[in-house]
């Protein structure tokens, strides 16, 4: 593909709520010249997710509710970052947060848009094995936040299952399931 970047010409806030949402409105040149006027964007804060594994090859993962689909919902450790904090870092305090599990060993998985076209927010997805306890946990979320420990088999059971109610979240899952059925 030649230039396939599109070239931003004006850029309008629509909507700002910082730090959680900042919605703009763009006009682009394609690089066939055309110009679509009303582009939506979205900036939302950068998150890490986690799939973690305890020694005995159980993953430890979460429920709470989520009030976007209006369910409880199982997930990942997770959270958004502290404005300028290290992703590794940010994973490390959120398992700590919501589990009260630390980690021997970390891996990043990937780093991945929320959305193509519109942006959102970028996730950073770890792996983390030789979980062990070091404190009780203590989320200091909106809701409360419940540990679950789970066999690889029981949580793609649960995913395929639809408790898994965010692409976020599932995709974690799943590249977890799959680095884990590799090691």
């Amino acid at each position: 593909m030649k230039n396939h970047v599109w070239q931003v010409l004006s850029d309008r806030v629509l909507l700002a709520r910082e730090p959680w949402l900042v919605v703009r409105e763009e006009t682009v040149r394609l690089p066939d010249g055309r110009v679509v006027e009303g582009f939506l964007k979205i900036d939302a804060p950068a998150y890490v997710a986690v799939f973690g594994v305890r020694e005995d090859g159980r993953v430890v993962a979460v429920q709470e509710y989520k009030h976007g689909p209006g369910r409880v919902a199982l997930q990942p450790p997770a959270g958004f970052l502290e404005p300028n904090e290290n992703p590794l870092v940010a994973a490390q305090r959120e398992l700590l947060e919501e589990t009260g599990y630390a980690a021997r060993e970390w891996r990043l998985m990937g780093r991945f848009h929320t959305d193509g076209n519109r942006g959102m927010s970028l996730g950073h997805y770890f792996f983390a094995t030789g979980l062990h306890q070091v404190a009780e946990p203590n989320a200091n979320d909106l809701g409360q936040v419940t540990p679950v420990l789970l066999t690889p088999d029981e949580l793609h059971e649960r995913v395929m299952q639809g408790a898994v109610l965010t692409a976020g979240a599932a995709a974690c899952f799943l590249l977890g399931l799959s680095v884990f059925a590799r090691q």
